[in-house]
C-alpha cells in the first residue's frame, strides 16, 4: 500500500504561516488558532471556497429538525478503533494493539498504540498518594468525547471546514455529554482530549473501488485546549487580545481525523441517530448500531437484516471469547439494548450446528427495524441525493 503519513504539520491546509502578521500578544496557541481561521476564510473566497468548490459540505450540517442526527462516515465509522476491554496496560508489550478483520470484502489492519500517562495509584478504590507511569488507550470515554466533537461538527458556525477543524468549550462539552448521561468532570474531558490527541492509529486497507489507504495519525490530529479559569494551565489572558477575539478566548479548537476530512469532500458519508447512540451502555450495541445505520439501506419492518455472529465480533476490538455460549450471550445482551433504545423490533438467532458433535459452531441472526430506525434510513437516502444533485450542479 502506498504509505501516507499524516503529521499536525503535514495535514492539507495545517501548513502554520511563520506567524506572520501577527503581534507579539498574538503568539502561540492564540496565533495558531487565529492562522488557522485566517486560512480557512480565505479559502472560503473567490476560486478557493471550500463551501462552492465541495457544496456537499453545506449537506453535512444537520438541519435544525434533525438535531438528534449525526454523521458517520465510511471507512473510519466501520473499523475498531477504541479499546472496550482493558484500557489501561502495564507492559511495554502490551502498548500496541492490532486488529484485523475484513471491510466490505476487503482485508483491514488496525494498530492502536496507548498513551504514557502518570496517574494516582488507588488501593481498593482510595488515592494512595503515590503515581506511576501507565499506558492508557482511547476507551469508552474517549469514543463519546470525540463522537460529541463530531456532533458540534455539524452544527453551523462550529466548524472550520478547511482545516476539517471544530471549535468548542469545555464547557459545552461537559454540557452536551452530561445531557446524553456521560457525566465527566474537566479534569477527565481533557485527559479524554489529550489522550485523543496523542494515541496513535494506524488504519491499513482498501475501498471498495480498490484505492489503497495506509494513515497514521492520532484520533485528533491538532488540539488547541483553553480554559476560562485562571489557575488552569490552560487560561490564555484575554485583556491583551483584540476585541474580535475576546468572544472566542475560551474555546478550544481540534482538527478531525484524515479519514473523516476525506469522507466529508467525498461526500461518503451516512446520517444516524446520534441521540440513540449515545445512550448505548453496551460497546457491542454501538457498534452494531453503527454497522446497521451505515450497511442497511434497504431496511423496512418487512425485511431483516442478517449476519453472522462469528463474523461481527471477529471485526471488534472484543474479538471472539474461548467460548461459544459467551459470545452467544454477549451479542443477545446487546441486541436487548438496541431494541430498549427503539432501533430494532426484535430479533432471533439460528445455530448453525457442528459438524459432529453437539452444539453450535456459529450463530445467524435476524433482526427487524422499528419504524424510526427506517424513517432515517430514508432520511440518509434523501441526504444522499441531494449530495449527488451538488456535486453535478457545482
Amino acid at each position: 500500500m502506498e504509505q501516507a503519513h499524516f503529521t499536525t504539520h503535514q495535514l492539507p491546509g495545517m501548513e502554520f504561516n511563520g506567524g506572520a502578521n501577527l503581534t507579539r500578544a498574538e503568539t502561540g496557541v492564540v496565533a495558531r488558532i487565529k492562522s488557522m481561521e485566517v486560512r480557512s476564510a480565505r479559502r472560503q473566497q473567490g476560486a478557493g471556497n471550500l463551501v462552492d468548490t465541495l457544496p456537499l459540505f453545506s449537506n453535512y450540517e444537520i438541519k435544525l429538525d434533525k438535531a438528534d442526527h449525526s454523521n458517520l462516515v465510511s471507512i473510519y465509522d466501520a473499523i475498531p478503533r477504541f479499546q472496550t476491554a482493558t484500557k489501561t496496560v502495564r507492559d511495554m508489550d502490551k502498548m500496541t494493539n492490532q486488529l484485523e478483520g475484513t471491510l466490505n470484502g476487503e482485508p483491514f489492519k488496525v494498530i492502536m498504540k496507548a498513551v504514557s500517562l502518570e496517574l494516582p495509584v488507588k488501593v481498593k478504590g482510595k488515592l494512595t498518594g503515590k503515581t506511576e507511569w501507565v499506558g492508557v488507550y482511547p476507551g469508552c470515554r474517549e469514543e463519546c468525547v470525540e463522537e460529541a466533537l463530531r456532533k458540534f461538527s455539524t452544527q453551523p458556525g462550529k466548524f472550520l471546514p478547511a482545516e476539517c477543524a471544530v471549535r468548542f468549550t469545555l464547557y459545552e462539552l461537559k454540557k452536551e455529554l452530561s445531557s446524553l448521561g456521560h457525566s465527566y468532570s474537566y479534569s477527565e474531558l481533557r485527559q479524554a482530549l489529550v489522550i485523543l490527541n496523542e494515541s496513535n492509529l494506524t488504519i491499513q486497507t482498501r475501498t471498495a473501488d480498490g484505492d489503497s489507504i495506509d494513515i497514521k495519525s492520532t484520533y485528533l490530529p491538532t488540539l488547541f485546549l483553553r480554559s476560562s479559569n485562571k489557575q488552569s494551565k490552560n487560561f490564555i489572558e484575554s485583556k491583551d487580545m483584540a476585541d474580535e477575539d475576546r468572544s472566542t478566548a475560551t474555546q478550544c479548537v481540534a482538527v478531525l481525523h484524515p479519514l473523516i476530512s476525506r469522507s466529508i469532500e467525498r461526500g461518503d458519508y451516512r446520517l444516524y441517530h446520534y441521540n440513540t447512540s449515545m445512550r448505548l451502555t453496551n460497546s457491542l450495541a454501538k457498534i452494531l448500531n453503527r454497522e446497521l445505520s451505515m450497511c442497511w439501506r434497504n431496511a423496512s419492518p418487512k425485511h431483516a437484516y442478517t449476519f453472522s455472529m462469528i463474523g461481527f465480533l471477529t471485526n471488534t476490538s472484543r474479538g471472539l471469547s474461548a467460548r461459544i455460549p459467551e459470545d452467544f450471550r454477549a451479542m443477545n445482551i446487546a441486541l436487548k439494548q438496541l431494541v430498549d433504545e427503539g432501533v430494532l423490533t426484535e430479533f432471533s438467532a439460528k445455530p448453525v450446528k457442528k459438524p459432529k458433535g453437539k452444539g453450535a459452531m456459529d450463530y445467524v441472526y435476524s433482526v427487524l427495524p422499528t419504524s424510526k430506525f427506517v424513517t432515517m434510513i430514508i432520511d440518509g437516502h434523501r441526504s444522499e441525493k441531494a449530495r449527488s444533485e451538488a456535486a453535478l450542479s457545482a
